[in-house]
């Protein structure tokens, strides 16, 4: 495996609810700011090594027994995950390498587009495949960011139009998207 696709796996591993593919982890890596990864020596890694999941905030979430009985008094069937504990997509854990290697849809909205964001803090020195894992990602979320969906115009100001327009220029003349 590569680089990326071990740190990718590890993503999906950890958190499979979260990100079920290749797409939504590599975005989650380079175009969310703050996700807990910085840049050294040419590889994208965790900013300090965590082996938490998310199994711990399921157990969390998980309905009570009172809770179990008012959803039940207004005919509501409560979820098997809701009921366990257990995570809804946990079947992925297990798929996790093969996941990491294969590209699907986003299937959501990209994080919000700026100059900070990890894609753009990319060192000259970076690996190979983190250079072209970022021309991966910059494939998808360029045309995401040119045509916003109603949901992200209805939530975007003067400061987001301007990072928006900056972020798709440095898209472009770094990945030639």
């Amino acid at each position: 495996m590569t680089p990326v696709d071990d740190t990718l796996a590890g993503l999906i591993r950890r958190y499979p609810c979260l990100f079920g593919n290749r797409t939504q982890a590599l975005h989650h890596a380079l175009i969310v700011l703050g996700n807990g990864m910085e840049w050294r020596d040419g590889l994208l890694v965790d900013r300090v090594p965590d082996s938490t999941d998310c199994s711990e905030a399921h157990m969390r979430r998980r309905a009570t027994a009172e809770e179990i009985e008012q959803y039940a008094t207004i005919g509501i069937e409560v979820r098997e995950e809701k009921l366990t504990g257990k995570c809804p997509a946990e079947d992925l854990r297990s798929r996790s390498e093969e996941l990491a290697t294969s590209p699907a849809p986003l299937d959501r909205d990209p994080y919000q587009p700026g100059l900070r964001l990890p894609i753009f803090e990319m060192p000259e020195d970076a690996n190979e495949h983190w250079l072209s894992a970022a021309r991966e990602i910059a494939a998808v979320v360029a045309p995401l960011w040119r045509q916003p969906s109603e949901s992200e115009l209805a939530h975007e100001n003067a400061y987001t139009a301007t990072q928006r327009a900056a972020a798709i220029d440095l898209l472009s003349q770094r990945f030639a998207v």
